[in-house]
This record gives structure tokens, C-alpha cells and sequence, in this order.
């Protein structure tokens, strides 16, 4: 198993380094953005049976960088941990487009080496709102990637369930 691979360098497809390079923002840097993002090096994250992990190809930024940075006006991190989250770092980034380098056990939507685009929803699949049919992004139990969840797309993979990855177009 590969360790860690260099920026730019991808690893083989399917083959899942231990550990990532990642843009965080951790509570003692709070501040301005250029000062509070640095590139750290993580754990890539572990997939659950109903997850599937994208190889970062492009990523999106916004106004929640910007927040999650300033720690204000929430603090992300201690959000996160007060729901029973370990992590003490924040890795932004909601939207992105990769490829998929893992998937779950349970995973049928898609395979290893699609190309998909990620949109920043997540909420829970027993959620009530989101089991009758509704619009998901509406339920209570929704949070938004790379800002009410830990790892974002500022990082050289992230794990999401495969409602939030669609096939890219000709893919």
C-alpha cells in the first residue's frame, strides 16, 4: 500500500494511500485566510460501507472558506465536535470533480475510475423528511461538505456517499 504521493502525482487507480495532503484550517489559526489555510498532511479518509472515495480533481471555493478561516460566525471545528466528531482541523471545499478511487462494500451506482462531479449535500438516510421524498437539501438532518462536515474538497480525496457524486456528462 502506498504511503503518501506527492502533489500532482496520482496514484495508481484503486490504489488507496494512507495518508493525503490537505488544506486545513485548525481553531489556534483562526484568522485571515491566506494566514489560516495551510497544507497539511492527514489520514485519507476511511470509507464506510455506503461511501465512495473521489480523487480530487478540481474544487470550488466560497464565502464558507472565508468563514470557516475567520471561525466566525461559527466555529466549525467545535460545531463538528460537540456532534461527536474527533477531528480538530477543518478541510473546506463543498463542490468538486474527480474521479472514483474507492467505493464501499454496499456502493452500486458507481465504479472505480468514474469521472463525477460532487455537489455539497449530505444529510442522513433515515432522515424523515428526506424517506418521504422531499428535496433533501431541505431536511434537518442536511449539512454541507467542507462546511458542517470534516474533510472537504480542499484535500487529495474525499469520501462521500454516491447521492452526492453524479457521473459526469460522456463519462
Amino acid at each position: 500500500m502506498i504511503d503518501l504521493c506527492d502533489l500532482g502525482e496520482r496514484p495508481p487507480l484503486g490504489e488507496v494511500p494512507k495518508r493525503m495532503h490537505a488544506y486545513l484550517v485548525r481553531q489556534n489559526r483562526f484568522g485571515q485566510p491566506r494566514d489560516a489555510w495551510r497544507r497539511e498532511i492527514i489520514p485519507t479518509p476511511t470509507l464506510g460501507p455506503d461511501e465512495v472515495l473521489i480523487y480530487v480533481m478540481a474544487s470550488g471555493i466560497n464565502y464558507n472558506n472565508v468563514w470557516a478561516a475567520l471561525g466566525t460566525p461559527v466555529d466549525v471545528i467545535a460545531e463538528r465536535q460537540r456532534a461527536g466528531e474527533p477531528e480538530d482541523f477543518h478541510a473546506g471545499g463543498s463542490d468538486c470533480s474527480g474521479l472514483v478511487w474507492a467505493v464501499g462494500r454496499d456502493v452500486q451506482s458507481v465504479r472505480i475510475g468514474d469521472e463525477v462531479i460532487v455537489h455539497s449535500g449530505w444529510w442522513r438516510p433515515d432522515d424523515p423528511w428526506v424517506r418521504s421524498g422531499k428535496d433533501p437539501m431541505l431536511a434537518e438532518s442536511t449539512r454541507i461538505w467542507g462546511t458542517r462536515r470534516t474533510t472537504g474538497a480542499f484535500a487529495s480525496s474525499r469520501a462521500v456517499r454516491p447521492t452526492s457524486a453524479s457521473r459526469s456528462p460522456g463519462a
